[in-house]
């Protein structure tokens, strides 16, 4: 418990500091979903995928829902190699129709990335360290896809607070710090370092394989000119092992008892 509290309060004293900082930047809010659909193939394989959406205000446009920023598919391999680490892949297309971020409006992108997450505790508290490299193509103003990589490091906890795991009817904490470092480019600008980006909300297990997620984020994206802030808010619905349950629906099926140790 008290690993999770003094996790939490540090985050909230560097997400002040952070918006201090950044007083005098172009600030923008945003709202964001995402639906996330799981499927454990074994113990050590898995598949996911993840559908969402965000809205943006701009400058002179501060009406949230009136500008949509971007809608996405995205579909994930993942393998865990050990109680340690995780291995992943992923194949995602992006319809960047209003960014502040991209020099463009109406930018299609399709990504790919490799990633790699190691569990620094597997207890109450889950603390993991992730690296993720993206080779994103986007489309730019001379109508062709240009190639932008990005590195992308984050260290996240996730802390049960009324269990000792997640679960049905388990209320959990969740904080992260990640940093992006990306190519230079025409349509993402010439700078190395990308942004920073800092997570905290809570999550709530409404069955053991189903979970809504509330967090608000804070990006600093650091520019010669002027630097943008993004202020989100973003719901997650998670659905765990949901292709057997669908299979029980539609043939009426006996179901199986569900399991809290899904993916």
């Amino acid at each position: 418990m008290r690993t999770g509290l003094i996790f939490f309060l540090a985050l909230l004293i560097i997400n002040l500091a952070v918006l201090k900082v950044q007083a005098q930047t172009q600030g923008y809010t945003q709202a964001n979903n995402e639906f996330d659909f799981n499927h454990d193939l074994s113990r050590q394989w898995a598949l996911e995928f993840n559908a969402g959406q965000s809205w943006t205000t701009l400058p002179g446009h501060d009406n949230l829902l009136s500008n949509l920023g971007q809608v996405y598919g995205r579909l994930w391999v993942h393998f865990a190699m050990n109680d340690k680490w995780k291995f992943s892949f992923f194949y995602a297309y992006y319809y960047n129709h209003n960014l502040p971020e991209i020099n463009q409006r109406q930018a299609p992108e399709w990504r790919s990335a490799m990633q790699a997450i190691y569990y620094i505790e597997r207890r109450r508290a889950i603390i993991t360290t992730r690296w993720r490299i993206e080779d994103r193509h986007i489309y730019n103003t001379d109508s062709v896809y240009e190639a932008v990589d990005r590195l992308r490091g984050q260290i996240k906890i996730v802390y049960p607070f009324n269990g000792p795991t997640l679960g049905k009817h388990i209320i959990y904490g969740i904080g992260s710090e990640e940093l992006m470092f990306k190519t230079s480019s025409k349509v993402s600008g010439p700078q190395l370092f990308d942004r920073n980006r800092i997570t905290a909300g809570f999550g709530y297990g409404i069955t053991a394989n189903l979970q809504i997620e509330l967090t608000y984020s804070n990006e600093y994206l650091p520019r010669p000119d002027v630097s943008d802030s993004y202020n989100a808010i973003q719901v997650n619905i998670i659905f765990n092992n949901v292709l057997p349950r669908l299979k029980n629906l539609i043939l009426g099926e006996k179901k199986p008892p569900e399991d809290s140790s899904a993916n």
